[in-house]
This record gives structure tokens, sequence and C-alpha cells, in this order.
């Protein structure tokens, strides 16, 4: 080895026994200052270092431990925390980038849970509800002009005062519920004019029925009145291509509403026996044409009389 490394290496001893007698003499310090004043400190000090030293049988020049003195006396080896500084705090990060990186996932992590949370129970249903209510002020701005057209689609089939009345009032109704801005019974309103126009314009025919198996007549006894009975002729309503109609009928004894294929009108006894004789003359009913349902009016136009009261069941 050359002189150089063996220089460096005994320079490097010397330094680590310092620090050592520094270290020394700071835990001894204390235990001299209770036993010593001032002007003796340094030399009971010293003494004392010397005995520790050859108690574990090493040697330390006294030069050496003069020298830890005055290194104690300077605070040379002891510890002095960094000052605060922007750099300090930069480095202080990076070494612990493992742990904050962790810790703004979980931050991270946690608010993206609570955005999602929000934005679909909250924020979602809010604008599906305002873009509903967007579409709904929209085509009610455009009703009052479609409710006009159906209006005057009515008039142009109707052929009777009470249907024309049935339309204006509709519309009136309509047109109000358009400036309260209910949507509900505007689209209401439109659908009856509607079903208004519909039923203007169906043809039917009301024939008796007359097959076999199945009642052409059938009389009831009033429940409120047990001595009476009330005769009905059993019919159905026919296209002029031949098929059958499923029409509404309100029955007269319950005040229900029923769609049906069938239903019984109310007649006189004499009538009753009359239909009952025409079929049980050859098996047929000739004259089986109750009514005709023409083109703008709203109810069939009768050919044999009846009050108009209805049942649905029998």
């Amino acid at each position: 080895m050359s002189d150089t490394g063996q220089t460096r290496k005994s320079d490097l001893n010397e330094v680590m026994l310092a620090m050592d007698v520094v270290d020394t003499l700071r835990h001894q310090q204390s235990v001299v200052d209770r036993e010593l004043g001032a002007e003796d400190h340094d030399r009971a000090l010293i003494e004392k270092i010397r005995t520790i030293y050859a108690g574990q049988g090493l040697t330390v020049s006294d030069e050496v431990i003069a020298d830890g003195v005055r290194a104690l006396r300077e605070e040379r080896f002891a510890y002095r925390p960094p000052q605060r500084s922007f750099q300090l705090t930069l480095a202080r990060l990076y070494v612990n980038r493992g742990r904050w990186a962790k810790r703004g996932a979980l931050v991270i992590a946690a608010m993206l849970a609570i955005y999602l949370v929000y934005h679909y129970a909250v924020v979602a249903p809010q604008n599906r509800s305002l873009q509903q209510q967007q579409r709904a002020l929209q085509e009610l701005e455009a009703m009052p002009a479609k409710l006009a057209d159906q209006r005057d689609r009515v008039l142009a089939e109707a052929h009777e005062d009470a249907a024309r009345n049935q339309a204006e009032a509709l519309y009136e109704d309509a047109m109000a519920s358009v400036s309260r801005r209910d949507v509900e019974a505007v689209n209401k309103g439109y659908a009856a004019l509607g079903q208004l126009y519909a039923r203007l314009i169906l043809q039917y025919r009301l024939r008796i029925v007359s097959r076999p198996g199945a009642p052409s007549g059938v009389w009831r006894v009033p429940q409120n009145n047990p001595n009476a009975r009330n005769y009905y002729i059993i019919v159905e309503a026919v296209t002029t291509d031949g098929k059958l109609l499923s029409l509404p009928v309100t029955s007269e004894e319950d005040g229900k509403t029923s769609t049906v294929e069938q239903w019984g009108l109310r007649v006189e006894p004499a009538v009753f026996e009359q239909v009952k004789r025409d079929k049980l003359d050859n098996g047929i009913i000739d004259r089986n044409v109750f009514g005709l349902k023409k083109r703008g009016y709203l109810n069939p136009q009768y050919t044999i009389p009846t009050t108009g009261g209805a049942i649905t069941q029998w």
C-alpha cells in the first residue's frame, strides 16, 4: 500500500476516534458538571475520558482528548437539523413520494366515487327532468295549432249540431289547459278530439244476432222493481265489408262502460215479441237490421224503436 493510502487511513482513524471521544465526552459531561466547578471542569473531563479508554484497553493521546473537548465546546460533531426551505420540502416530498402517491390515489378515488354518485343520483335525474320539461313546453307551444287542426277535421265531418258542439267544447277546454300550461290536460283534450273524429267517420249497421246457440233477445227483472220485466234485443256492429266491431257501451244496470262485440238494446214487449215470432217462423230473422250508423253522426239511426238503454252482460 502506498504512503498516500496509509496517510488517508490514518486521518480517517483519527477523525473516527475524535468523534468517538466527543460522543463519550457528551455522555460524561453532565456527570462532571454536577461534580465540579467551571475551572476544574476541562481537566477533570480529560482525566475521566482517559480512564474510560484505559479501562477498555485503548490508548488515546492527550492531544486527541483535548481536541475532543474543544470540539464539544464548539459543537463540531453535534447534529443540527437543517433549516426549513423550499428545497428541503421538495427533497422530503421526493423521499416520501411512495407514501404520498398512495394517499393521493386514495383521495382521487374517493373524490371520483363521490362525483359519480352525485352525478348519477342527483345531477342526471335533474337533467332528465329538465329535458322532459323543456320538451313538454316545446310541445305545448305547438299544441294550439294542432288542436285547431283537430277541431277543424271534426267540424268538417260533423253532420249534426251535437257533434259540432262537442268538438267546440273539447277545443275550448284544451285551449284553457294550454293557458294554464297543464300539459296532461292538453294531451287529453287533443286525444278526445281525435276519438271524436274517429267516431264520426265510423260506418256500420246494427244487426240482430241470429246464430245457433246465441240468444237474439233476453229479458231481465230490475232490482228496484221485482214485478217488472225489461226486454232487450241483442245486436252487433258490422262494417260494410262484414267485419265485427268492438265498441264502448255503457250498461244502464250498473253504469259501467265496457268494450264489447255484442250488447242488448231495450225495447218494448211488443217489439220483443215481434222479433221472437220472426225467428220462430223459419229460424231466421228476416228483418235483422236494428239501425244504421252513418258517417258524420255520433250515434246510429235506429230502424226498430228503442229507448237506447243497453246491457253488456246477460
